[in-house]
């Protein structure tokens, strides 16, 4: 028995649990468009109206994004460049090529990992470092260029508990396009396969009619 490296659920095998393991692919799919979207907010944040800084030209601000251009440069290509030559290392196939505009290389590194995140998570012992750094650098990105996703439609209250037996009880929806809920709190999956018993659990609790949390994660 061991446990997921991301949420710690139990698993009989492996380093992610399904649940993380979709929801690492999926951030790892976004990665090369948030990158590029990134670009776009390189200009640094204009100044509140009324706000007057006097400057010399030694103190003049920096044109551009500091926060944005440690993360364009470098700092996203590297995390994940890192983490394909380690998987490849694993694996014993030697060090990957490296070539092309960072965007590019973001592109294949991303895509590199996504298409092996089956054999990460059942087979990768570090998997659930990367897929918290993943995660941790996707916030940092969505912390920039904020969240402009549609909300989709309300479906109700995740139902997935944890292991302490507290319920997550946040609101899943579905978004447009997407083929399964992800639960934006706990990041628990739930495939079509799974939407029965899905509306069963959700039924269920609002019948239950708990009291309002003031700890209940928000909409």
């Amino acid at each position: 028995m061991t446990t997921c490296g991301l949420c710690e659920r139990d698993l009989e095998d492996g380093y992610l649990c399904a649940g993380c393991t979709l929801a690492t692919a999926r951030r790892l799919d976004r990665m090369p468009k948030l990158f590029v979207e990134l670009g776009l907010h390189l200009a640094p944040a204009p100044r509140p109206l009324g706000e007057r800084v006097t400057t010399s030209p030694a103190e003049a601000p920096l044109p551009l994004n500091e926060a944005v251009l440690d993360l364009r440069i470098g700092g996203i290509v590297l995390v994940l460049e890192s983490w394909r030559s380690d998987v490849q290392a694993v694996r014993s196939w030697g060090e990957p090529a490296v070539e092309g505009s960072v965007d590019r290389r973001v592109l294949v590194a991303a895509r590199w990992l996504a298409m092996s995140i089956e054999w990460i998570a059942a087979s990768y012992p570090a998997a659930g470092d990367l897929a918290r750094e993943v995660r941790e650098m996707e916030g940092a990105i969505l912390s920039i260029v904020g969240e402009k996703q549609e909300r989709g439609a309300r479906l109700g209250h995740c139902p997935a508990v944890y292991d302490d037996g507290v319920e997550c009880g946040a609101v899943l929806r579905l978004a447009p396009g997407e083929k399964s809920v992800t639960c934006r709190w706990c990041d628990t999956v739930w495939p079509p396969s799974t939407w029965p018993d899905l509306k069963t659990l959700i039924d269920h609790d609002e019948k239950e009619e708990p009291c309002p949390s003031e700890s209940s994660p928000a909409a």
